[in-house]
Parts: structure tokens; C-alpha cells; sequence
């Protein structure tokens, strides 16, 4: 959502090697500039990629975490954009294609201005973003008065759970176009109160063991159409919220407004959004947080024989931790049986000379 959003171009620049002027090969290719247009590369220098690893930064010709932008994510991009104006103005919302701020700092995919005049930022990030970055151009945005609205296509982008999100498939751009039912995967959640008794197979989430017969809360996967998700965002029914996980993590989801409400009437508790993940000290280095690239290239540098890396987005329930215990719903009071007396219905009849039969007692106008 700025000037730069982790897309490269097809085109590998190289250095200059002329300093008294400024090449731009776009409009004015020249052979001595660029080694794509010389078939003779031996001579040339490439680009090089600064990286960290273990406190040193230093400079390589290959990047292997970085993938160059091709056509078919350009096409997609564009579909996306389109699908997210189209949903938006037919529900009565003003729309922006790529717009960007005055000084520059902030250029927003698709900028709906909602319900009460709030402004949100659709952005599909498709090509690959650090999760660095993706806080950064957050921040940005936050700062300028728009609430991203993140979209990736990746169960693995480092962005879930880093802002608030949402996953759907990987589809061409003509499909994307296409009036068809394209879900939400992940990122939206909607929240349910199960009840803590024999039905649940997983033990109180309170006591560790057992059954309190209470009812607890539970975050559970929502997949609506990705043109409803823009309508509803705009219109405030979805908002982003972060919660906090029983390892100390942090998760930010979008969820109904009236489930929040709900959740933190009975108890519950929301993160700071604006928490950032704690990165352990580096050894052999003399920062004290460790560089999320260094992070990034140590995950990545795994052996041909270890299993991959699991997604980050696993769409299984999420269990809100121990703070929350709402107590059951008042049930159906059963009065006791008395013999000799119809028990049919909600009330029971209470008709004198009922007989016996294998449901219980019944009069003659309400027997079986």
C-alpha cells in the first residue's frame, strides 16, 4: 500500500556504470546498460541482494526467497481489484482505484469509504512480503486513517496473524472476474458457545479435566463470498480484533461486530493489536532483536529430507484461553409424575383416571 509492494518487476535492473547520468532503460534501452539486450553478459555486473545472516549483512547475487512478478499475478491483481469496486459500489459504497496520499508515503489497491465515513484499504497481496513490511505499510495506513484489509492466496504468507487478514483460493484472473462463489478460506471467524459436558469429547478448558456443564467460547472458521466480505467490512459488520493465544501469540481475525460485543460481555479479553512478536536475542550478534530476515532464511534453509513448513492459516477451531465461562441456559423444569395423572405436553395435562402406557401416563384424549 506504498510505493513498494513486494512486487518486482520482469526486468533484472543492473548498476550503472555511467555515474555522470541517470539511465532509464524503460525509455531509452541502451546495450552498455542493460545486459539483457547484449548477448555478450560475461563483462556485466548483476544486481545483488543484501542479506543478513548471523549479524553481518552482506551482498548476493541470488535471492532465493524472492519471487520476480510475472503476468498472471499482474492479471490477478487487476481481477481483485475489480471484484472488490464492483462488490463495494453496488452496495451503495464510494470507491478508489489506486490512490495514493498526498506525500506519497501510502498507494491503496482499492480505498472504500464506508459506513460513518471510515476508510478501508483492500489490498491483494499476492507475491510474497515479509512480515516486516507488511506491519510497516499497516502502520502507515493506520496513520493516514485507513484500516487495511489484507488478502493473500498463500496458507503460509508470513502476513496471517501478523494483520488482520483473509485467505482465498489461488484462481486464474478470469475466474476471479467471474461472477462465481469465490470464498473466504480464512481469516474470518464467528464465535460459538459449546457447552462443557459429555458431548464435547475435549476436557474444561477451566480445570484441565472433567466436565463443569458450563459453556465456553470457541472461534470457528466463517467462509463467506469474497463480495460479501467487502460489503460487510465496508459496511462495519465485520471488524478486526486480536486475541491472545494460550502460548503468548497473538492472532488478528475479522469477526462479526456482534459476536465482539458478545465475547467481551461474558468476560473476555482482547489483545493490543498493536503488539508485536517478541524475536529472541541472536547469538553471535550485537542487536538484541534478531532480523526477521535472518528468521525467514533460517526456516527456509531446511534439508531436502524434513517434511515442509505447515501453513500458517489451519482453519481448525480456536479455543479462547481459561477467562471466559458463561454458565448454561435456563433449561425445561420437569415436574415430577404423578401416577394416575396425563403428563402430555410442555404443561402437563394433569387429567385424573390417565393409564399407564410405555411413554407414561396419558388420558384418554392424549394417548398414543
Amino acid at each position: 500500500m506504498n510505493e513498494y509492494d513486494g512486487e518486482l518487476p520482469i526486468r533484472k535492473p543492473v548498476f550503472n556504470t555511467e555515474p555522470d547520468r541517470l539511465p532509464d532503460p524503460d525509455l531509452d534501452p541502451d546495450p552498455d546498460l542493460d545486459p539483457d539486450l547484449d548477448p555478450d553478459r560475461a563483462d556485466r555486473p548483476e544486481w545483488t541482494y543484501p542479506s543478513l545472516r548471523r549479524g553481518p549483512r552482506t551482498a548476493t547475487h541470488h535471492d532465493p526467497h524472492r519471487r520476480s512478478q510475472d503476468g498472471p499475478r499482474n492479471e490477478q491483481r487487476e481481477a481483485y481489484q475489480e471484484r472488490y469496486a464492483r462488490a463495494a459500489a453496488s452496495d451503495g459504497h464510494a470507491v478508489e482505484i489506486e490512490p495514493r496520499t498526498a506525500d506519497g508515503r501510502l498507494r491503496t489497491a482499492v480505498l472504500v469509504t464506508g459506513a460513518d465515513g471510515r476508510r478501508f484499504g483492500f489490498e491483494p497481496q499476492l507475491s510474497y512480503a515479509t512480515a516486516q513490511s507488511v506491519r510497516r505499510r499497516n502502520r502507515i495506513a493506520r496513520q493516514d486513517g485507513i484500516t487495511a484489509v489484507w488478502h493473500t492466496v498463500d496458507p503460509k504468507a508470513p502476513l496471517i496473524d501478523r494483520v488482520p487478514w483473509a485467505r482465498t483460493d489461488d484462481l486464474p484472473a478470469q475466474a476471479i472476474r467471474e461472477d462465481r462463489d469465490l470464498l473466504v478460506r480464512g481469516g474470518v471467524r464467528t464465535l460459538r458457545l459449546l457447552p462443557c459436558d459429555r458431548t464435547d469429547p475435549r476436557p474444561c478448558p477451566v480445570r484441565g479435566r472433567g466436565r463443569c456443564h458450563r459453556r465456553h467460547p470457541y472461534w470457528e472458521v466463517l467462509a463467506p463470498r469474497i463480495d460479501d466480505f467487502v460489503r460487510r467490512v465496508a459496511a462495519g459488520v465485520y471488524v478486526p480484533v486480536a486475541l491472545c493465544t494460550g502460548s503468548g501469540g497473538t492472532l488478528r481475525l475479522w469477526v462479526p461486530e456482534e459476536d465482539r460485543r458478545r465475547f467481551v460481555a461474558h468476560g473476555g479479553q482482547l489483545a493490543d493489536p498493536d503488539t508485536r512478536p517478541l524475536i529472541p536475542r541472536q547469538r553471535g550478534s550485537s542487536t538484541g532483536r534478531r532480523a526477521e530476515e535472518c528468521v525467514r532464511g533460517r526456516t527456509r534453509r531446511r534439508g531436502a529430507g524434513l517434511p515442509p513448513l505447515p501453513p500458517r492459516d489451519t482453519g481448525e477451531p480456536y479455543g479462547v484461553p481459561p477467562t471466559v465461562s458463561v454458565p448454561p441456559p435456563a433449561g425445561r423444569v420437569i415436574p415430577p409424575v404423578r401416577v394416575g395423572h396425563c403428563s402430555a405436553g410442555w404443561t402437563p395435562c394433569g387429567a385424573p383416571g390417565a393409564r399407564l402406557y410405555p411413554g407414561g401416563w396419558y388420558c384418554d384424549d392424549h394417548r398414543p
